[in-house]
């Protein structure tokens, strides 16, 4: 048995949170002893039994204070893994990574000639941020970014893709929903209600659609709600829009619609994308840094579509709900197990 620990932000509705909570679990089913620390007491997500959770304002109001007191309490790690590179020596550990959810420089704003500096400051911080440490990239396109544009050394970087427990997903996608006939026919947005996600890009392209008797369903809660709404009304799209609140299960809302969207200008490995597939639900995403390239290979590429290129989207948003063939995807290599075992190769006995 090895001792693993993570440290992330909390346990909330996120990507980030719900691929550590996967992996974490299916370690623990492995017959590790498993450790998660989180910085905030802020919970969406069951946590399965026998995982040893540590919320470090339990132990102290200070923060430095708390970690401390946690890292005495748990001991050394065989393996130490975080989200939060600053956090990096947090916790005592044979081995420690700092795992990359997405990638980095497409974080960064596109500003014109006079601002570029700004950039070049981001660029640099990024780079103090990731130097000399071991990383895990969840794609293959997080690699690059952190090789080509941030020097990061090539052997200091593993790749592994997010876990997913395929059998509950698919189970938990066959839970009932009595909505569904309410709504009637939709198509699906999983996400948080940011600017990353691009909304407005698929409210805009939603409105030129020939098919005017789908609806859209958004799943999530965040900041943008109230200029969404307002947005969906001069479009003259809102009696076909639907505001879903986050749910612990969006898996039987996935399954039940004709198509699952991704219209993000930046990700990492995107969960939903994947996830809408071992559901069986046909997905069309933006080609955005990283991820979406490497899950729509080969035919399914022609769902595909640029960042920003509205008239694609509904021409494809179009075509997708036309078009019944099915996409064919080979979704083994993200297994959770197969995963966790990656996990377990990183310590060095």
């Amino acid at each position: 048995m090895k001792k693993i620990g993570f440290l992330l932000g909390s346990l909330a509705g996120a990507g980030a949170e719900k691929t550590i909570l996967t992996l974490a679990s299916k370690l623990y089913e492995l017959g590790n002893q498993v450790h998660l620390v989180v910085l905030k007491n802020a919970k969406d997500y069951k946590v399965v039994e026998g995982l040893n959770i540590h919320v470090v304002t339990d132990y102290a109001k200070n923060e430095n204070k708390g970690l401390s007191e946690i890292a005495k309490e748990i001991g050394m790690l065989d393996l130490f893994v975080t989200s939060r590179a600053e956090y990096y020596e947090a916790l005592t550990a044979k081995q420690r990574f700092c795992s990359v959810h997405i990638t980095p420089t497409a974080w960064l704003k596109k500003r014109n000639f006079f601002f570029k500096w700004k950039t070049l400051i981001q660029t640099i911080k990024l780079k103090h941020k990731f130097a000399n440490k071991n990383l895990i990239a969840l794609s293959e396109g997080i690699k690059t970014d952190l090789v080509d544009n941030l020097d990061v050394d090539e052997k200091r970087i593993t790749v592994i893709n997010n876990p997913f427990d395929i059998a509950k997903i698919q189970n938990q996608a066959l839970e009932h929903f009595e909505q569904s006939k309410e709504v009637g026919e939709y198509i699906v947005y999983v996400s948080a209600l940011i600017p990353r996600k691009r909304h407005s890009d698929l409210f805009h392209a939603f409105s030129k659609m020939q098919n005017k008797s789908i609806k859209l369903v958004l799943v999530g809660k965040g900041a943008l709600k109230e200029r969404l709404e307002n947005l969906a009304k001069q479009l003259k799209i809102d009696d076909r829009v639907v505001f879903w609140p986050w749910d612990p299960n969006p898996y039987r809302l996935i399954k039940n619609a004709r198509l699952s969207v991704l219209v993000s200008e930046a990700e990492g490995l995107p969960r939903v994308l994947i996830e809408s597939i071992i559901i069986g639900t046909k997905v069309v995403s933006t080609d955005c840094p990283s991820g979406p390239n490497e899950v729509l290979l080969g035919e399914n590429s022609k769902y595909l579509v640029p960042i920003g290129d509205v008239n694609k989207l509904s021409l494809v948003l179009d075509d997708a709900l036309i078009n019944n063939e099915q996409q064919i995807f080979d979704f083994d290599r993200f297994d959770a197990t197969k995963v966790a075992k990656a996990y377990e190769g990183l310590i060095n006995d």
